[in-house]
């Protein structure tokens, strides 16, 4: 169980999704085990499929006043790429993440939705399916 804390919250819940990806990207069975990146891949070198995780965004809102002085939401958005060659990959990369980040148990963030988008990208002339799981999260801090 990963527990999220407050001071390192980005790099927590970067780290942890990071690592649920890295440990399950083999068993989800897509036509090659997929190449996982932090950040963009050289394009001229990058093989097929493969996942980005990008920085990680945080929002605050909702400041209320209590017993303990102030209490505040925070809205943590993951946002994760695939690229590959062949579409059926696209879902099936995209449901093994799903479900291995559903399964994952967290301390301190809750999943309060999943939106995937997709469309195709041109980079070295290559025509590349892309699909982008937008996972937000959300963290009630006192």
């Amino acid at each position: 169980m990963v527990t999220i804390s407050d001071s390192t919250l980005r790099s927590n819940v970067y780290e942890t999704i990071y690592d649920i990806i890295n440990t399950g990207k083999s068993s989800y069975g897509a036509s090659s085990v997929p190449d996982l990146y932090g950040g963009y891949p050289d394009w001229e070198d990058v093989s097929y499929p493969n996942i980005i995780v990008n920085p990680i965004e945080v929002g605050e809102d909702t400041f209320t006043v209590d017993t303990a002085r102030s209490v505040s939401n925070k809205t943590i958005v993951v946002i994760i790429e695939i690229f590959t060659k062949k579409n059926k990959d696209l879902d099936i990369i995209a449901d093994g993440i799903v479900s291995g980040i559903k399964a994952s148990p967290f301390t301190g963030v809750y999943i309060t939705g999943v939106q995937e988008n997709i469309g195709i990208v041109f980079p070295n002339e290559d025509k590349v399916k892309q699909k982008t799981i937008t996972i937000t999260f959300m963290r009630r801090w006192d």
